[in-house]
C-alpha cells in the first residue's frame, strides 16, 4: 500500500514540476532579434555574440530572424521578408523587438509606430507613410511590445520614432574623431599639403543615409584640415570599376563603406557580386592607398578599417531591453545612444602596400582584439602575402 502511495506521490510530483516547469517558460519575457542581413554577415554576427552576452544572463526566451535582405535587396523580396517577421510577431507576441540595422527599421519597426503621439502635419504623415506603406498599421495589435533599434545609418525621425516612448536605442555612425585623426597621420605619411577622399558606394537604403548623415559630417569635419571627400555611388559592377579607375587619377585616397549590392546589371533580378570579389578586384587595380571604415573591409581583402564597432550596437540594444524587462525604463525615456567605439582591423604588410605609416598603437590594438590578419606562415619562414587571384568580374557578370 504504502508501495502504491509513494508510486502515486512521484507520479504527481512529476507531473506538478512538468506544470510549472511550462508554466515558468511561457512566463518568461521574450525578446526578438530581427537581423536585416544573414547570420554568415561578420557585422551580423557580431552583434549576435553581444547580443547574447548581455541577454544569456538572464531567464529570457530568445529567438532571433534574419531577413538576409543583403542577399536579396530586390523590393519584393524584402516586402516577404517583413511580412514574415510581423506574423511572427503576431504569433509569438515578444515583449521587446530588437530590429537590426536600417531595413529591419523601413521594413518591420515603422509598423509598430503610435500614429496619435507624434506631432506632425497631414502632409509630413502621408510622407511617411509613403516611404513605408505599413506605417503604424500593427501598433494597436502590439501596444505593450517595446522597439528598440540599433545599427541604423537613418536619423530616428526619417522613420517617424521621434516622441515614440516604446521606441528607443542606438544608432550607426563612421568614427569621425577617429578617422579624422587617422586621415590627418596618412595626410601627412604622404607627404601631401591637401587630401582628397573618393568614397566608392553601394545604392543600397545605408549607404543612402551615409550620404546624407555621416560623410556630410565627416565633409564638415575634415574640410578645415584641407581634405575633402567626394562619394560615387555604384549600381553596376562596371559602375564600380569606372569609379575606382577613375579615382586613380582625381583621388590621394579611398575610403570604402558599403559595396555589398552591387550588381551585374542595373536591375533587381540581376546577379549580386561577392563583396570579397568587388574588394580583392579594388585592391589589385586601384593605385591610391584605402582605408575602410568598417571591419568586413579588411575581411575582404583591404588593408586598414577605422571600423564602427559591431559589440557596442548589440551591448546597448541588448542592455536596454533589460532596462526595460527588469527595471521598468522604456528605451524612448532613455537618450538616443550613438557610436563611441571603433576597432581597428589591419592587415600585414599593409605599411608597405600603402606608402605611409601609423603609430604601433594601431597594429597592436588589432592584434589584442584579434582583427590582425596575417599572411606571413612562420613555421615555413614564408610569406603569402601576396597574390591571390584577381577575379574576373565581367566573365562573372557573363556566365
Amino acid at each position: 500500500m504504502s508501495s502504491r502511495v509513494n508510486n502515486v506521490f512521484k507520479i504527481c510530483f512529476f507531473i506538478g514540476l512538468v506544470l510549472y516547469l511550462i508554466w515558468e517558460t511561457i512566463q518568461r519575457p521574450r525578446v526578438l532579434v530581427v537581423q536585416s542581413y544573414t547570420n554568415e554577415f561578420s557585422w551580423t554576427e557580431d552583434i549576435d555574440h553581444a547580443i547574447r552576452q548581455v541577454l544569456n544572463k538572464q531567464l529570457y526566451d530568445v529567438r532571433y530572424y534574419y531577413m538576409d535582405t543583403k542577399n536579396h535587396s530586390d523590393a519584393k523580396f524584402k516586402k516577404i521578408a517583413g511580412s514574415l517577421v510581423r506574423k511572427q510577431i503576431d504569433d509569438w507576441s515578444p515583449n521587446v523587438l530588437i530590429a537590426v540595422d536600417d531595413n529591419a527599421q523601413s521594413l518591420v519597426s515603422t509598423c509598430y509606430v503610435d500614429t496619435e503621439k507624434l506631432d506632425l502635419t497631414e502632409e509630413e504623415l502621408v510622407l511617411l507613410k509613403a516611404d513605408f506603406p505599413d506605417f503604424g498599421d500593427c501598433f494597436d495589435n502590439h501596444s505593450e511590445m517595446m522597439v528598440i533599434y540599433a545599427g541604423v545609418g537613418a536619423e530616428p525621425k526619417d522613420y517617424g520614432f521621434t516622441g515614440q516612448k516604446h521606441i528607443g536605442g542606438i544608432t550607426e555612425r563612421i568614427d569621425i574623431p577617429a578617422l579624422t585623426d587617422t586621415l590627418e597621420m596618412v595626410k601627412s605619411g604622404l607627404d601631401k599639403s591637401s587630401l582628397k577622399i573618393i568614397a566608392p558606394v553601394d545604392n543600397s537604403t545605408t549607404s543612402h543615409y551615409n550620404i546624407k548623415n555621416a560623410f556630410r559630417s565627416l565633409s564638415e569635419t575634415l574640410a578645415p584640415l584641407d581634405i575633402s571627400l567626394e562619394h560615387k555611388v555604384a549600381v553596376t559592377a562596371e559602375d564600380w570599376q569606372r569609379n575606382i579607375l577613375e579615382a586613380n587619377e582625381q583621388g590621394d585616397l579611398l575610403l570604402f563603406t558599403l559595396y555589398h549590392t552591387v550588381r551585374c546589371e542595373a536591375n533587381d533580378e540581376a546577379k549580386r557580386l561577392s563583396p570579397r570579389d568587388l574588394i580583392q578586384w579594388t585592391m589589385a587595380n586601384s593605385e591610391i592607398p584605402s582605408i575602410g571604415a568598417w571591419g568586413f573591409f579588411v575581411e575582404d581583402g583591404g588593408l586598414l578599417s577605422i571600423g564602427v564597432s559591431p559589440f557596442e550596437q548589440g551591448t546597448v540594444a541588448a542592455n536596454m531591453a533589460v532596462d526595460y524587462l527588469e527595471r521598468g525604463i522604456l528605451p524612448g525615456q532613455q537618450d538616443v545612444k550613438t557610436t563611441q567605439q571603433s576597432i581597428i582591423y589591419m592587415r600585414e604588410h599593409r605599411a608597405q602596400k600603402q606608402g605611409f605609416d601609423l603609430p604601433i598603437i594601431y597594429r597592436n590594438f588589432s592584434r589584442a582584439t584579434e582583427n590582425y590578419i596575417s599572411e606571413c606562415n612562420a613555421g615555413l619562414n614564408e610569406c603569402a602575402a601576396n597574390e591571390h587571384k584577381v577575379p574576373d568580374l565581367q566573365l562573372y557578370c557573363q556566365s
